[in-house]
């Protein structure tokens, strides 16, 4: 049993490299996508959960995953939470910290990492890519250090504007899942399918089918494409695509 456990979700990889690089740094830790089910042992020194920030809060498929997972006050001795984010990280933490309260479980530490912004139904790809990820490891490194020596931070309230902004971004969220398209470029390859974390994409007669569901908005399918053949609307098809370059498709399938 490894002392350490980090939980992690992930689309385009941001989140699992930063997972992977607190990982190393902390050793011998296990590295768990917060997907399907999964059940811990009785009690780590160290428990973690890094995940990106979705309009202004934490993933629901990744909250739902935690909500799911058989955890007590007894799990770990230690808990903290990194929130990868384009510009800031919302009420993410806050949303987290309370899940894991209701679970007997103290959030100790949490802070956010700036890395690329993949969401590109409302912006581009940056150029800036590489500055971006160099001062993300620079402040991961200095994350990781603080979580060896298990430091604590103060959380923040749960902001109301980002609490309403996280209602109206998730009714946005199904109504751009609805306007998901295939191109004829698709070589029905089933990656998409294969990387989706809620099962939301199906494969029929080789083509990707959207369930109309429960998509995570993860861009998971858009980004990872090898023939760039998906695209949400008009919006997409003239702005890049992006995933990690420290993270592989099957590291996340």
């Amino acid at each position: 049993m490894a002392k350490n456990i980090i939980f992690y979700f992930s689309g385009t990889g941001n989140s699992l490299a930063a997972a992977k690089k607190i990982a190393q740094q902390l050793g011998d830790c296990e590295l768990v996508f917060m997907k399907g089910e999964f059940t811990p042992a009785m009690h780590y020194e160290r428990m973690g959960f890094v995940l990106p920030c979705y309009a202004a809060g934490a993933p629901k498929a990744a909250l739902q995953f935690l909500k799911e997972l058989p955890l007590t006050g007894g799990s770990a001795d230690y808990v903290f939470s990194v929130v990868t984010c384009n510009d800031g990280g919302g009420n993410a933490s806050s949303m987290l910290y309370k899940v894991l309260k209701q679970k007997g479980l103290r959030l100790s530490y949490t802070k956010t990492v700036r890395m690329v912004g993949n969401y590109v139904i409302l912006y581009p790809i940056p150029d800036n890519t590489g500055e971006l990820l160099r001062g993300a490891d620079t402040r991961l490194n200095t994350i990781a250090g603080e979580i060896q020596q298990k430091a604590e931070t103060k959380l923040s309230r749960p902001q109301l504007p980002f609490t309403v902004f996280y209602g109206i971004g998730n009714q946005f969220f199904r109504v751009k899942e609805r306007q998901m398209q295939v191109s004829d470029a698709c070589t029905g390859c089933g990656l998409c399918a294969q990387l989706c974390p809620v099962g939301n994409i199906a494969m029929k007669d080789s083509k990707p089918q959207f369930s109309h569901k429960n998509c995570a908005q993860c861009m998971a399918c858009l980004h990872w494409c090898p023939c760039a053949a998906i695209d949400c609307g008009k919006q997409t098809a003239q702005r890049g695509r992006y995933h990690h370059p420290d993270v592989t498709a099957g590291e996340l399938t």
